[in-house]
C-alpha cells in the first residue's frame, strides 16, 4: 500500500498524520492504543498498539515505542505520534522501506547539524589558541576533515601570524 509521503532531505516520508488516513479508511474498525510510562529519572516511553479489527483479537497488529524527555513544546504529544508512526510503519503503512517518521527524521538532522556546529567551534577555538606552530601543527592534525576543509584560510592566517 502506497501512502501520501512528503520530500525530506531528498527521500519520500510517510507523515503520521496520512499513515492515520490510511489506516482509518482501510480499516475502519481498527484499534489504535497507546500508554505512556513516566521513568523515575523523567523520560517517558510511549509504547502504541494497533489492532486491524477490534472485533477479530487475532487480526493483524504492531506496536511502536519511542522514548525521550518530557522537556519542550509538545514533547508529550510528539512521542505518542512517533510511537504510533512506528506501529503503522509496522504495518505496511508508510514510504517503502521507511519506519522514521518525518519529525524522527527532523529531529535527526537538527541534533546532526548541532554536532556539526559544535564540531567547528570547538576546531576554530583549538586553532586560534595556539601560541606557537608547534602547537598549530599538533592541533591542525588532531582535527577532523571537514573541520580542516572549512578552516584552511584561518589555519594560514594564524600560521602567517605566529611566523613573524
Amino acid at each position: 500500500m502506497t501512502v501520501k509521503t512528503i520530500k525530506l532531505q531528498g527521500k519520500d516520508y510517510a507523515q503520521v498524520k496520512d499513515r492515520l488516513h490510511e489506516f482509518r479508511t482501510a480499516n475502519p474498525n481498527g484499534l489504535i492504543e497507546t500508554a505512556p510510562t513516566i521513568q523515575t529519572d523523567g523520560q517517558i516511553i510511549f509504547k502504541a498498539r494497533i489492532l486491524k479489527d477490534k472485533a477479530d483479537p487475532t487480526s493483524t497488529e504492531a506496536t511502536g515505542h519511542a522514548i525521550g524527555k518530557n522537556e519542550g513544546s509538545k514533547a508529550f504529544e510528539k512521542l505518542e505520534t512517533i510511537a504510533v508512526g512506528r506501529a503503522l510503519a509496522l504495518l505496511g503503512y508508510a514510504s517503502i522501506g521507511e519506519i522514521a517518521s518525518s519529525e524522527e527524521m527532523e529531529e535527526y538532522e537538527n541534533y546532526r547539524k548541532q554536532k556539526e556546529e559544535e564540531v567547528m567551534f570547538s576546531a576554530q577555538e583549538a586553532i586560534e589558541n595556539c601560541a606557537t606552530l608547534e602547537e598549530l601543527k599538533e592541533a591542525w592534525a588532531n582535527l577532523p576533515a571537514q573541520a580542516k576543509t572549512a578552516l584552511e584560510q584561518k589555519k594560514n592566517a594564524i600560521k602567517a601570524k605566529l611566523t613573524k
